[in-house]
C-alpha cells in the first residue's frame, strides 16, 4: 500500500511531466545520430531497390515478349485447334521464325499436347503444374529444369485458349534460361548483389545464381507468394542461406511474377549507430536532474505542505472535532488562499447544519413520543371505562367480553408504551415487549387471584413495529387463553412457561405451556375451541406468516408459533450524532 502509494504521488508525477518536457531534447539528441544511419540505410535501399529494377528490366521484356506470343497464337488457334498436323505445323513455323523461343504447343482440356512444334505428343495430364493452371484458368508462368520436349533448363509460359467462347486448353512457350542476360554488375564481392525471380506459386524461374542453390538467398520464414503484394519495398532480414541481407521487391508481370533482389550487408549496415546511445542523451538526463531538485523544493513549500494542512483539517473535521479553528494556512499562493476560504466556509456552514438536525431530530423525538404517550393514555382510558362497565354488568357473559376486550386494549397499550421508551429506533424489542404484557396481563386475566407460577425466557430480538404491534396482540390472547384454562392436580402448583426463541436467523418460536389438571372438563374447549380468541389468534398468525401447533399432556398443554423475522431497513446514518472525538 506504501509503495503504491509513493508511485502515485504528486512528486513521481512531476517527474514524470519532466520527462515529458525534457523528452524532446533528448529525442533531437538521438534524432541527430540516428538520422545519419537513416540515411545511410535509405540509401543501400534505393540502391538495391534500382540494382532490382535494373535486373528486372531484362527479364520482364523476355516474359513480357513471351506473353504477347502466346496470347496471340491463342488467338489464332482455333481454326487449327482440331487439326493436330495443322496445328503442329503452325507451331513449327512459329518456332523456326524465333530465337527467343525453343517450343510451343497446344495442351487440351484433357492434358494431351497432340499439337507440338516437334511433332511429338505428350501426356500432362498427372502433370501437378497442368493441374493448377486448370484451376487457375489464367496466364502462368512455370520453370523447368528438365523441359519434356527438350530436355533444357526452360521457362514455360502457358496462355488459356478460348474457342467459341469456351476454355479449350492451354498454349505452351518453352524459353531456355540463356536468353536472360546477366545482371548488371558493379558491387564489390562481400556486398555483391544477387536477385531471384519467382512466380505466383512460389517457384523460382530466373537468377543471378544457379536455380539449385537459388533459394539460399531468399529470407527465412517469409512465404515466397506474399511477395507479389509488396512491389516496391525493402526490408532486412536473414537470408536461407544464413547471411544478413538488405532485400528490395519489384515486380515484373503484377500478381504473377516478380523479382526479389538482394545484398549481403556484411558488416556495412551493422556497424553504423556504433557512437553509444548515452552521449546524445547526457546533456538533456543533466537538465532532466537538476529540473527535479528545483521542482521539489518549488513543489513542497508552494503546494504540498498546504495539502498536508488541508488534510488535516479535513481529518478533524470528519472525526467531529468542531473546536478547532478554522483552517488557517502559512503564507499560501493565492490559489490557495481562495481554497483556505472555501473550506472554512463550507465547514461554517455543514456546521450550522447539523446543529440544526439535531434540534429537528429533538424536536421529533418530543413529538414522536408525546404521540405515543397519549394514544397509550387513551387507550388505558378506554379500558378502565370498560372495566367500569363490567363491574356494572348483569351477566357473566358480558363481563367475560368486556374483560377481554379490556386486556387487547391494555396489550396495544403496551405496545405504545413500549415505542414510547425509545422513539430514536424504528424497531422494539421483542423481551421489553412481552415482559411487560406478562406482567400487566397475567394480573387482570386470572379473576381468582391464584398463585400462578410464571417465568419467561424472551430473546433479544428487534422487530419492526408492525409485527410488534401482530406478535403483542396475539401474545395477550393467547396469555388469557392460557390463564384461562390453567389448572394443576391437586397439591401441584399452577405454571405458565412463556418463551420467545430465535431458531436461527431468520426464523422465531414464540411458545406458551400452562399446566392443565387430570381429567379436565375444559380440556376439550382448549383443543377444539372455536370461539373469537381463537378466531383472532389464527388471524394474528396468518399476518405473521407463521404456523401455529398444539400440544396436550396430562399435565401441560403446550401452544406454539414459527414465524419469520421481518427485515427491518437500517436508518440512514445520523452524521450529526456522531461523538465528538478527542485528541
Amino acid at each position: 500500500m506504501a509503495q503504491d502509494r509513493l508511485t502515485r504521488g504528486l512528486f513521481v508525477r512531476l517527474a514524470g511531466l519532466m520527462t515529458l518536457a525534457l523528452f524532446p531534447l533528448g529525442a533531437i539528441a538521438l534524432w541527430q545520430t540516428n538520422e545519419v544511419v537513416s540515411a545511410t540505410v535509405r540509401l543501400s535501399e534505393e540502391i538495391v531497390l534500382s540494382q532490382t529494377e535494373r535486373a528486372a528490366a531484362s527479364e520482364r521484356r523476355l516474359l513480357e515478349r513471351g506473353r504477347g506470343a502466346a496470347e496471340g497464337l491463342a488467338a489464332l488457334l482455333g481454326p487449327v485447334a482440331g487439326d493436330a498436323a495443322q496445328c503442329s505445323e503452325m507451331m513449327a513455323r512459329f518456332v523456326s521464325r524465333q530465337d527467343t523461343f525453343v517450343f510451343a504447343g497446344f495442351i487440351g482440356r484433357d492434358g494431351m499436347m497432340e499439337c507440338t512444334s516437334n511433332g511429338v505428343t505428350f501426356d500432362f495430364a498427372d502433370d501437378p503444374s497442368f493441374a493448377r493452371a486448370i484451376e487457375q484458368e489464367g496466364q502462368i508462368f512455370e520453370v523447368n529444369l528438365s523441359g519434356v520436349a527438350t530436355g533444357d533448363s526452360v521457362v514455360i509460359i502457358s496462355n488459356p485458349v478460348k474457342i467459341d467462347g469456351r476454355f479449350a486448353g492451354f498454349v505452351s512457350l518453352s524459353m531456355p534460361h540463356e536468353t536472360a542476360k546477366p545482371p548488371a554488375a558493379g558491387l564489390t564481392e562481400d556486398s555483391r548483389f544477387d536477385h531471384v525471380t519467382i512466380n505466383r506459386a512460389g517457384r523460382i524461374l530466373f537468377s543471378s545464381r544457379e536455380l539449385s542453390s537459388a533459394g539460399g538467398i531468399l529470407p527465412t520464414d517469409t512465404d515466397p507468394t506474399a511477395f507479389l503484394e509488396r512491389d516496391g519495398e525493402t526490408f532486412l532480414a536473414r537470408s536461407i542461406d544464413g547471411r544478413e541481407r538488405l532485400f528490395a521487391i519489384a515486380s515484373i508481370v503484377p500478381g504473377e511474377v516478380v523479382v526479389v533482389g538482394s545484398w549481403s550487408t556484411g558488416r556495412t549496415l551493422n556497424s553504423l549507430g556504433a557512437t553509444p546511445v548515452w552521449v546524445p542523451l547526457l546533456f538533456p538526463v543533466l537538465m532532466w536532474f537538476a529540473g527535479l531538485a528545483v521542482a521539489f523544493l518549488g513543489l513542497h513549500r508552494l503546494v504540498i505542505r498546504h495539502i498536508y494542512a488541508l488534510r488535516r483539517s479535513m481529518r478533524q473535521f470528519a472525526l467531529g472535532q468542531r473546536d478547532e479553528p478554522g483552517l488557517q494556512l502559512d503564507d499560501p499562493p493565492a490559489e490557495f488562499e481562495v481554497l483556505e476560504t472555501s473550506f472554512n466556509r463550507m465547514v461554517y456552514a455543514l456546521t450550522h447544519a447539523e446543529r440544526q438536525a439535531e434540534q429537528d431530530l429533538s424536536e421529533k423525538t418530543i413529538l414522536l413520543r408525546e404521540i405515543h404517550h397519549r394514544v397509550k393514555n387513551n387507550l388505558q382510558l378506554i379500558a378502565s371505562i370498560m372495566n367500569m362497565h363490567a363491574r356494572a354488568a348483569k351477566t357473566p357473559e358480558t363481563r367475560a367480553l368486556l374483560s377481554q376486550l379490556q386486556q387487547r386494549v391494555r396489550g396495544l397499550a403496551t405496545v405504545h408504551q413500549t415505542l414510547n421508551a425509545d422513539t430514536d429506533d424504528s424497531t422494539v424489542d421483542a423481551q421489553s415487549l412481552i415482559r411487560r404484557l406478562v406482567r400487566e396481563l397475567i394480573p387482570m386475566a386470572d379473576a381468582l387471584k391464584r398463585d400462578i407460577q410464571t417465568t419467561t425466557d424472551i430473546a433479544h430480538v428487534q422487530l419492526g413495529q408492525d409485527q410488534a404491534v401482530t406478535l403483542s396482540m396475539l401474545a395477550a390472547e393467547a396469555l388469557t387463553n392460557a390463564v384461562k384454562y390453567i389448572d394443576a392436580p391437586q397439591g401441584q402448583p399452577l405454571t405458565l412457561d412463556i418463551s420467545l426463541t430465535q431458531d436461527n436467523a431468520q426464523t422465531l418460536t414464540f411458545t406458551i405451556i400452562n399446566s392443565i389438571g387430570q381429567g379436565s372438563d375444559r380440556t376439550p374447549d382448549m383443543m377444539e375451541s372455536t370461539g373469537i380468541g381463537t378466531r383472532l389468534m389464527r388471524a394474528f398468525v396468518a399476518q405473521l406468516d407463521g404456523e401455529e401447533s398444539r400440544d396436550e399432556t396430562e399435565t401441560h398443554f403446550t401452544y406454539s408459533v414459527t414465524f419469520s423475522l421481518t427485515e427491518v431497513a437500517p436508518e440512514a446514518p445520523k452524521l450529526w450524532a456522531q461523538p465528538h472525538a478527542t485528541g
